[in-house]
């Protein structure tokens, strides 16, 4: 049998042909590694910013909100005719609308009424009416702003003894302030009446200084001017109708007297103070900074709107936060009544 066993030479050599490069070779992109790399950067990030959001700053839910006067009769009143719109911008002392008072007695205009008492006394009358039960309202007021600022005192008295905090001062000034506003605005109102019972009264005399005598160029309408600064938020009757006694006529809110009222959890107690700075997020995604001005020092049901489905209501700190200095009013006007977010730092 042959044998298979072959037997090379010591100097034989392997033929080779040696292959021309004709460019370089281009690697592969690992697109799994990227994938893998791109959904561990976004975890971490996301993670990370979970963990900074909650350990260096709390969230409340807010509400823009406006301080604002509603206007109404004591008496019934025809509503003749409106000079602003809503959403108009008004000044103090601009006429809102012109009206006539609503009586059986009045009838004929001119004439005496059933008790031999002429429609233009009554009118004196309820002006005067008025002026009094405004001066017993700034009486009353400056007898609680006097016991308001005696209390301050004491308690300013019992901070420098430990017995009192600032939080209770400052809920205090701020109590002080509101009734200084009352008194300041009540005043307003009743300089206005004054002044439109001094017209009547000098329009009365010259009717009586005239040779007849008689009511018929007595115009039987009133006009009511606004006490204060701001715009028109809503009007409640139409014009020619009726207004009952104590009927809202129209809502004005105060221009300059912006704030957001905001909603913290019980637990962020320790990091909410009165003067903290806070952003205010608005829904559009604009911000705006704002201070807390006051701290309500007991707490209150969180509104229905931020109450989540299903949960026990809970009970939350409320606090009143005011536009900082160069805030951009405008933004915090444009979202009443709507709500938005709050962030405030822990440190």
């Amino acid at each position: 049998m042959k044998s298979l066993n072959f037997k090379r030479k010591e100097n034989a050599q392997l033929r080779y042909i040696e292959e021309q490069m004709t460019g370089k070779r281009s690697k592969r992109v690992n697109w799994d590694r990227i994938v893998y790399l791109t959904i561990l950067a976004l975890v971490v990030f996301f993670v990370l910013r979970y963990f900074y959001l909650n350990s260096f700053y709390i969230t409340a839910n807010g509400q823009v909100i406006f301080d604002n006067v509603n206007v109404s009769s004591t008496e019934d009143m025809r509503i003749e005719r409106y000079y602003h719109k809503e959403g108009e911008t008004i000044k103090k002392g601009d006429t809102l609308f012109i009206y006539s008072i609503q009586d059986s007695d009045l009838a004929e205009l001119g004439n005496s009424s059933s008790n031999g008492v002429s429609w233009t006394d009554k009118e004196l009358y309820s002006l005067q009416k008025s002026i009094d039960l405004n001066n017993s309202k700034i009486a009353g007021d400056r007898a609680l702003l006097k016991s308001y600022k005696g209390q301050l005192r004491q308690l300013e008295n019992d901070a420098i003894l430990g017995a009192a905090s600032d939080r209770d001062i400052n809920n205090m000034k701020y109590q002080i302030s509101r009734v200084e506003t009352s008194i300041q605005l009540t005043k307003s109102e009743t300089d206005v009446l004054r002044k439109q019972l001094k017209t009547m009264q000098s329009k009365m005399s010259e009717i009586a200084d005239s040779e007849t005598g008689e009511f018929a160029d007595f115009s039987p309408f009133r006009a009511f001017v606004s006490p204060i600064d701001g715009y028109i938020a809503n009007l409640y009757m139409e014009p020619h109708e009726v207004a009952f006694k104590s009927q809202i006529v129209l809502k004005i809110y105060q221009s300059d007297s912006v704030f957001v009222k905001g909603y913290f959890e019980q637990e962020d107690l320790k990091y909410v103070n009165v003067g903290d700075k806070v952003d205010v997020l608005f829904p559009d995604g604009s911000e705006s900074e704002g201070i807390i001005n006051r701290f309500y020092s007991s707490t209150v049901l969180i509104p229905e709107e931020f109450q989540k489905k299903y949960e026990p209501a809970k009970r939350t700190i409320a606090v009143d936060v005011v536009p900082a200095k160069g805030a951009n009013l405008d933004l915090w006007k444009r979202y009443y009544k709507l709500s938005v977010k709050l962030e405030k730092r822990t440190f």
